[in-house]
């Protein structure tokens, strides 16, 4: 449909001390760019025992949602956009924030 979009998830689990890990993910398809979508974008349905489906992560979710708004805005043209990632996880544990040019296939 040559339509840009925004794609966001969250994968959370428990560690061996029953705290929540997890990742939040957005990942950009273009009409020049997608084929990297089936690389980093689950279509399975979730398992009713995930961890994610039975608590409220409000938090989590509100990020998700910042970083895709930001992103969208990067598209387009409101914020500067140098790098051009299509797809990025924010690492609860770790407070780490990694972006992937996927038509390169660099990571920072």
């Amino acid at each position: 449909m040559k339509v840009p979009f925004i794609d966001v998830g969250i994968d959370i689990g428990l560690d061996d001390k029953s705290r929540l890990r997890g990742i939040c993910r957005f990942t950009v398809g273009t009409p020049d760019f997608h084929k990297h979508i089936y690389e980093v974008v689950s279509f399975d349905s979730s398992d009713v025992d995930d961890v994610y489906r039975n608590i409220q992560v409000a938090d989590l979710n509100m990020l998700n949602a910042a970083m895709a708004v930001g992103k969208w805005k990067k598209l387009a043209g409101f914020y500067a956009d140098d790098v051009r990632e299509h797809h990025s996880l924010y690492t609860i544990a770790t407070h780490g924030l990694t972006k992937e040019d996927k038509t390169c296939g660099v990571a920072s």
